[in-house]
């Protein structure tokens, strides 16, 4: 997130120059919190839904990811990055944060 720079214009930006996906910011909604604190981090992740999307995911950080790829809720991979993880569960309980 960058100073002065909101929560949905942060979702925007990050999704445009991760994936080059477009997404429509007025429908963006915030899905989750998560407070996450393990020896060496601490992760705050905020996780967002938005379903009006258009484009083909690309990945223009191959540095820190190599592809995209989508997969149903029910059928997720395993193991997860866990703060998403964490974002997936607190959307399918239907609560926004959980510590």
């Amino acid at each position: 997130m960058r100073f002065h720079e909101s929560f949905e214009d942060t979702c925007y930006r990050e999704t445009v120059e991760e994936t080059g996906l477009k997404i429509n910011k007025n429908t963006i909604k915030i899905i989750s919190i998560t407070n996450d604190i393990v020896p060496d981090k601490h992760f705050i992740t905020i996780g967002f839904l938005c379903e009006d999307v258009e484009g083909e995911a690309q990945a223009l950080e191959p540095d820190e990811i190599t592809q995209w790829k989508r997969f149903d809720l029910d059928n997720l991979p395993k193991p997860l990055f866990f703060p998403s993880e964490k974002v997936i569960k607190n959307y399918l309980a239907g609560t926004i944060y959980k510590y």
